[in-house]
């Protein structure tokens, strides 16, 4: 067992106008609390951790309110203009769509995608945030930013990624480990695939904050993926180690995990931290449907490899199926 398996077993014990102005409201509320926050750095924990999460959990709410039929296509083709909405992959018309929920995780027309064992899928639609080598405890969030490696695999602020721990980690010899982050944007399609074959070993859950994770955001707040709720899949692919993070946001009504349908996030936590052990391991296979995010946020992955060839740029837009990296 690596020393990071044993920090995670160790830490287990440890009416429209009316959504419109209770939505508006509630995000009102949010901005306030950040403002309030940032006075008082001693009641962040407690005072986001409150708001945050009951502002995200009343919105995911409201997301879910009947719209009548008349009024979906206009409603959506103005949200989809605002948000860039592609509307050509989409299965149902507009009119089809029950609530804003509906519309936000719709299923889209299937896609091809290279099927070759060396070759990493993009797992959602999105915008590259970053790519780099992990060499340490802290890798690149974005420009300029980095994040804590350790307290955002095991939610211990104190455990710290060390070169040592992260070649323990490693399932091979002569490889490195590589970190890339994809950010989901209100308008993309908001489920997510398997960027290879997954061999599932655990399961994480970090039950935290639900900051924004936009850009202009997290460059100036601290500690937003370290602290955010956050679902952290730990398992291996063909060429090593493979972790798969999903963050939650702001107004994100929920993550969902497909081969598991009564694991739930974004509800009232009975504890801070859930861990998950799977005996048999589970095959998740490559360009399958992983989940969903109620909303939009954010897919980290970590992977290990010997060589890699990254077909990115930082802040290119992407679709799930991409070729992401070409690994040995």
């Amino acid at each position: 067992m690596s020393i990071l398996e044993q920090a995670l077993k160790k830490a287990v014990s440890l009416g429209y106008m009316k959504w419109g102005l209770i939505f508006g409201f509630a995000n009102g509320i949010a901005v306030y609390s950040y403002y309030r926050e940032n006075r008082n750095k001693y009641d962040l924990e407690a005072y986001q951790q409150s708001v945050t999460r009951y502002v995200s959990y009343q919105s995911g709410k409201m997301a879910e309110t009947y719209i009548p039929k008349w009024l979906r296509s206009p409603l959506f083709s103005l949200f989809g203009y605002v948000y860039d909405v592609n509307y050509d992959d989409m299965l149902e018309s507009l009119e089809n769509y029950e609530n804003f929920q509906q519309f936000f995780t719709r299923k889209i027309k299937s896609r091809e995608f290279d099927n070759s064992v060396n070759k990493l899928i993009v797992p959602a639609d999105s915008k590259v945030l970053s790519f780099c080598e992990v060499k340490d405890d802290s890798p690149i969030l974005v420009k300029n930013v980095h994040y804590k490696l350790g307290y955002f695999l095991t939610g211990q602020e104190t455990f710290e990624m060390t070169p040592q721990i992260l070649n323990d980690a490693k399932k091979r010899q002569n490889t490195k480990l590589y970190s890339v982050i994809f950010y989901l944007a209100p308008g993309d399609y908001h489920r997510y695939h398997l960027p290879s074959d997954f061999q599932l070993k655990s399961r994480s859950h970090i039950v935290g904050h639900l900051a924004p994770v936009k850009i202009s955001y997290i460059q100036n707040t601290p500690k937003v993926y370290e602290t955010n709720e956050r679902v952290a899949l730990f398992g291996t692919y063909n060429f090593g180690l493979m972790n798969i993070v999903l963050v939650g946001a702001t107004n994100v009504g929920s993550m969902t995990l497909n081969y598991d349908k009564e694991f739930q996030t974004n509800q009232k936590a009975q504890e801070l931290f859930v861990y998950k052990h799977y005996d048999p391991n589970i095959l998740l296979r490559k360009g399958d449907e992983l989940g969903m995010f109620k909303l939009g946020s954010t897919v980290v992955m970590m992977f290990e490899a010997e060589n890699v060839k990254w077909n990115i740029e930082e802040g290119q837009k992407c679709k799930w199926g991409d070729v992401f990296a070409e690994v040995s």
